[in-house]
């Protein structure tokens, strides 16, 4: 038992899952078999993508909730519980579920050697099936081809979030590599619901769509008669595609009135996107934009703010695995500051790891040992900066950032 509760507690660290890792169907089909397939026939509405995924969930789920349907969830990677992961009509799945089913799942499969999301996403499909859910959300986690949620096989509606470059040590190092790899979830008779995307991007879902005979639904951002409860101008498009996929829901015989879809909207929440925290009464914006898609569409949610021209304090901490070239020449502006740190327990970016990238001026740059340092920083200033600083690169930095602010309050 000591053993069981060793593994629970490290597939609690990112760490332990990223390093176990192992793309592929077969290990998950035969644990999935062994638990009698749980929600086998509920409909699933599966999310790809690469930047978007958590954001279209949370609208879906936002108005499922609003319309009383009985639905699960599942998404990745979590913010600040891994019980975040699995919920039932918004409500997490509790600690003493997770790790009765967890247990389980650890002490019978072990021979299938399942990667810690496997576990994960057979854990979620074997509560919802204990709920008695009657629609899943499915977030893909890398890729979708070998995604342990593509082993479920009832997904009539496929939600795709803007598709670019990001994990090109496991998806293929060009656009067309991930996309097709993300792709290949489309079937026959699949109602794909898409953002607007890059015209490669787009070709290659016209393309898959005709060559298995799905259809596929091109959704503009949503008017302004909505009103959203996630801020940042890259919202209107995540939101309109899981408006899409309600309605492609309506059209497979469910009945989720407009009044739902506009109030689900308007109530979403999502923590650590466009999130300003209160930190000793100052305000910190966070954002989980962690790839370079990311850091386009904060750059350009930025172009909004009232005194961006007179510079931002950036508190950045990229993994190594990231392209921080691309980060950085996005997100870096003319009067701009980087305190650059590390991602709390991952292998980050150092300074003199980057003194050669030669077109970005590494002047007004100063690099911390920890977060907690660069915040120190900005509080010793003379002046807080005109603009509210921004924290940002990756989801585990804003994590444990908003739970260092949270304990500094208590």
């Amino acid at each position: 038992m000591k053993n069981a509760n060793l593994k629970i507690f490290e597939l609690l660290s990112p760490k332990y899952e990223r390093d176990n890792i192992k793309l592929g169907l077969s290990r998950i089909k035969k644990a999935l078999q062994e638990l009698g397939n749980p929600c086998e026939n509920i409909p699933a509405i599966q999310i790809i993508g690469t930047n978007g995924k958590g954001s279209i969930a949370a609208y879906l789920e936002s108005i499922l909730f609003e319309a009383k349907c009985n639905f699960g969830v599942t998404t990745s990677p979590h913010l600040f519980d891994i019980c975040e992961r699995i919920r039932v009509n918004k409500k997490n799945i509790n600690k003493t579920d997770f790790e009765k089913i967890y247990r389980f799942i650890e002490k019978n499969f072990s021979t299938f050697e399942l990667t810690p999301f496997e576990k994960i996403i057979c854990c979620a499909l074997n509560f919802f099936e204990s709920k008695k859910v009657e629609l899943l959300i499915l977030e893909a986690g890398l890729g979708g081809r070998l995604d342990a949620t593509t082993a479920h096989k009832s997904r009539p509606i496929i939600a795709i979030g803007n598709i670019g470059l990001d994990h090109k040590e496991f998806l293929g190092d060009t656009i067309e590599k991930i996309a097709k790899e993300k792709l290949a979830v489309i079937e026959k008779n699949s109602i794909v619901i898409s953002c607007d995307q890059n015209s490669q991007v787009k070709n290659l879902i016209t393309n898959k769509v005709k060559e298995v005979g799905a259809e596929i639904i091109w959704k503009d951002a949503i008017s302004n008669s909505y009103e959203l409860g996630l801020k940042g101008i890259f919202q209107k498009q995540n939101a309109s595609v899981a408006v899409g996929a309600i309605e492609a829901l309506n059209n497979l015989g469910f009945n989720i009135k407009e009044k739902y879809i506009y109030e689900g909207l308007k109530k979403t929440a999502w923590n650590g996107r466009l999130e300003i925290i209160n930190y000793f009464n100052k305000e910190i914006l966070v954002d989980c934009a962690h790839n370079y898609p990311a850091a386009k569409a904060l750059s350009k949610e930025r172009s909004n703010w009232e005194n961006e021209d007179k510079g931002i304090y950036w508190i950045l901490g990229v993994q190594r695995q990231k392209d921080i070239y691309a980060i950085l020449k996005t997100l870096l502006k003319k009067n701009d500051h980087l305190l650059l740190v590390p991602v709390p327990n991952q292998p980050s970016w150092k300074l003199n790891e980057l003194s050669q990238i030669k077109e970005i001026d590494f002047q007004k740059t100063i690099e911390f040992k920890t977060f907690e340092l660069a915040i120190e920083y900005l509080f010793s200033l003379e002046k807080w900066p005109p603009n509210h600083p921004v924290l940002a690169g990756s989801i585990f930095l804003v994590a444990e950032f908003i739970k260092y602010a949270k304990k500094q309050k208590c």
